[in-house]
């Protein structure tokens, strides 16, 4: 079983315990939060890191930890998960990516998606991913972009109360 990917400039790992607090800190920024799919409350960050522990135990698969190779700790997340807070595409594997602010537009997002992008649709032989994203997240819409990713539909969102655009790679 893979138990990483390296890209030039960052490692994709899995999960350990000393990740829970700084990607707390991460799941606590409101910057980080604002264009999230579902509220984040203190519950959800205290949650978080059992959550992604309990996928990678029950599909093989889940949001990868990521760390620069220059050092520096966790930066955040990217990687394929099931999102059943959405049940119109729970069943769908989805591409995410959060990352922490003082990252932002140094290319790291991208960077690890295509490396968890390839490694899913590759090794794993997803026959596609969908990424799930606020329609006002310019950003995160760039790196769908970079991706090759398109808007494929647009769906009502019942947490938040408004449609969400679910973009798409691949083939269902």
């Amino acid at each position: 079983m893979t138990v990483e990917l390296l890209t030039a400039r960052l490692r994709l790992r899995r999960w350990r315990d000393d990740d829970e607090a700084p990607m707390m800190a991460i799941n606590r920024d409101a910057d980080v939060t604002r264009y999230l799919n579902r509220p984040i409350d203190e519950r959800s960050v205290e949650l978080f890191h059992g959550q992604i522990a309990d996928h990678w135990d029950r599909h093989g698969f889940g949001p990868w930890a990521v760390e620069p190779l220059a050092g520096g700790g966790l930066i955040g997340f990217v990687g394929v998960g099931y999102p059943g807070f959405l049940p119109a595409v729970a069943h769908r594997p989805e591409l995410g990516w959060r990352l922490a602010t003082r990252t932002w537009g140094g290319g790291y997002a991208t960077e690890a998606a295509v490396a968890a992008r390839d490694d899913a649709l590759g090794r794993l032989a997803l026959p596609s991913l969908i990424s799930i994203i606020h329609p006002d997240n310019v950003r995160s819409q760039r790196v769908a972009e970079k991706l090759g990713m398109t808007i494929g539909a647009q769906i009502h969102n019942p947490v938040l109360g408004h449609a969400v655009d679910v973009w798409e790679t691949g083939s269902e």
